[in-house]
């Protein structure tokens, strides 16, 4: 059986090095509290300001950079993409377009109608001084009690919005008028259920809710129970809880060559976490440290610091699970590149003296402190260790 772990080359030759963004566009440094320091990874900064020529897979919000072209095939559709845009879109756009579509359709059946009565002679009723329901023609008017664009464009609006003031109707001598109708009538339904469908996914969509879940800026790696191990930390800061909440962390190698001499693009290998989703949920009532145990299993063995400084990878953190609140499943994810993994570093306790209901406190303001531990030479896996 093939061994898990990866060879993980430099993707250099891939990706141009202009007009891209940096695989990690934020200050290393981070300000920290108590017994925890200012952080400046050690790194060697011809490597650094080469991963800053990359752009990372996924930014540390959980949106991702991956962009598609080309694509065919069922759920592609126009229709499908334009719903999709609207959900994903900010409120003033969703808003813009609902009443845009509204006034559109008003404007445009408005018009059709007004063309309509115009060659049917409609108006020259009031030029040649007729009364009543009788045009010039001798035959009855396609829409009754019209006068100008204006009352034409009220006429449309009764009839998309089904608000039948009863003043004006269409008459039974103009066929063009009753095809008319009945599309703007059959086209009003469609686009009624489509932006209310799109403003429903948009208020119960768990988006909003998956912001609420906190992912440490950095992931350190230190001892854990005597083994080196990659850790990071993740916390919920919503009142409503996530049932059955599963983590899981993929290594996604830019390039790895197979046995066979294939070189694999974007290879996805997992990472085995503790407390593990892969076996029981998770809990998440205060903030906990994910834990992944760099064992001959892991893809991340044999590494040291400098070896992972010049790796080309990606680890991407998913959390899977259910709102409470809502009961509608909701997913967070979040990233760390090389020069975001700190040796030699361990994460602040966050939680606190009891206040005075007796209830242990929180601080969040602690989610990325850290403070500096040692790490052997054996562990590093070429020489000793310390942060300064």
């Amino acid at each position: 059986m093939e061994s898990s772990t990866a060879v993980i080359e430099s993707l250099e030759p891939m990706l141009p090095d202009s007009g891209k963004q940096g695989w990690n566009n934020s200050n290393p440094e981070q300000t920290t509290t108590s017994r925890s320091i200012v952080i400046t990874p050690k790194q060697d900064q011809t490597s650094f300001k080469k991963r800053n020529s990359f752009r990372r897979l996924v930014t540390k919000s959980g949106e991702s950079n991956i962009s598609n072209g080309q694509i065919t095939g069922p759920g592609t559709g126009t229709f499908v993409g334009l719903f999709t845009w609207l959900v994903d879109a900010k409120w003033r756009w969703t808003g813009f377009i609902f009443f845009a579509s509204f006034y559109v359709t008003w404007t445009m059946f408005a018009v059709l109608f007004w063309l309509i009565c115009y060659f049917h002679g409609d108006f020259e009723t009031k030029e040649s001084g007729l009364v009543g329901d009788v045009v010039a023609n001798s035959s009855q008017p396609c829409v009754e009690n019209i006068r100008d664009f204006t009352s034409i464009f009220l006429f449309s609006l009764e009839i998309q919005t089904t608000i039948g003031f009863g003043f004006s109707r269409v008459t039974e001598d103009c066929a063009a008028a009753i095809v008319t109708l009945t599309i703007q009538a059959i086209l009003g339904t469609i686009i009624e259920a489509f932006l209310v469908g799109v403003v429903f996914t948009k208020l119960v969509r768990t988006k909003w809710r998956a912001q609420a879940i906190a992912f440490s800026q950095f992931s350190v790696i230190c001892q854990q129970d005597g083994q080196l191990s990659l850790m990071f930390r993740i916390a919920d800061r919503h009142t409503s809880r996530i049932i059955g909440a599963r983590i899981r962390a993929t290594l996604v190698s830019q390039t790895r060559t197979t046995r066979e001499g294939h070189l694999v693009t974007l290879d996805q290998q997992p990472l085995r976490l503790h407390p593990s989703g892969e076996d029981s949920d998770l809990l998440l009532l205060w903030p906990t440290t994910i834990v992944h145990s760099i064992t001959v299993e892991s893809p991340l063995y044999g590494m040291n610091e400098a070896d992972m400084m010049q790796a080309a990878f990606e680890i991407i953190v998913t959390l899977e699970g259910t709102t409470s609140s809502t009961d509608m499943s909701t997913q967070a994810m979040s990233s760390y590149l090389p020069c975001e993994i700190l040796w030699g570093y361990r994460f602040d306790d966050m939680i606190g003296a009891k206040s005075d209901n007796g209830r242990p406190t929180v601080d969040h303001s602690l989610m990325d402190s850290i403070y500096p531990v040692g790490i052997t030479a054996e562990d590093n896996g070429s020489v000793e260790f310390s942060p300064d």
